[in-house]
């Protein structure tokens, strides 16, 4: 007695195919989200900010603007002025869609990690939820402050023209550099020395 056929190609198909519409609605779920991870475009550039560096002149040697962040975890709202106390700093604007800010988040950490005793560390999450920038600093592993930038106000401030945009402010005050585009290790600890010098 030959043995039963437990299926047919085409049930196979239909299985596989809905199996395939299942996963891509998945992913789909998780990159969308209902506009909860929704931010702007990466990597939107300002004229002439192709080479990663916003134009000096712009901002360099300019006193940092004055402004307030509301802690990712809550609270009142606090002025950066004293939550730097003087020391030189890293303001760094990211939101969770954008794949080169989740990728430099480790190495801003590794930087803290090295630095962050003699230099404030800001992450700012920009245009998104909390619940968006909280996932992003839970997935990231980062310990450094975390604000929010809800309407991008303060990129604003800062000129900044994209993201992620690093910004590096010396101890008097003065913006030294700001860095569009993904930020390489060896240039973010080149930029902490120049702080530091």
């Amino acid at each position: 007695m030959a043995g039963k056929r437990v299926g047919s190609p085409l049930g196979v198909t239909l299985v596989a195919m809905v199996l395939a519409g299942l996963i891509t609605a998945l992913v789909l779920s998780f990159v969308l989200d209902d506009d909860e991870t929704a931010g702007p475009p990466a990597l939107t550039l300002a004229p002439g900010a192709g080479d990663g560096t916003i134009p000096p002149g712009e901002l360099e040697g300019e006193p940092a603007p004055d402004f307030t962040f509301e802690p990712l975890t809550g609270g009142a709202d606090i002025d950066f002025e004293t939550f730097r106390a003087g020391r030189p700093a890293l303001i760094n604007f990211f939101y969770n869609g954008c794949v080169p800010c989740v990728v430099e988040m480790p190495d801003l950490e590794d930087a803290f990690e090295t630095y962050g005793d003699q230099v404030a560390f800001l992450g700012l999450s920009s245009a998104e939820s909390v619940r968006a920038g909280r996932e992003l600093v839970e997935r990231t592993g980062v310990t450094y402050d975390i604000g929010r930038d809800p309407d991008g106000d303060i990129i604003t401030a800062f000129a900044g023209g994209g993201y992620p945009t690093t910004v590096f402010i010396a101890a008097d005050g003065t913006i030294t550099t700001s860095h569009l585009s993904q930020i390489h290790p060896d240039e973010l600890r080149d930029e902490l020395n120049g702080l530091l010098a």
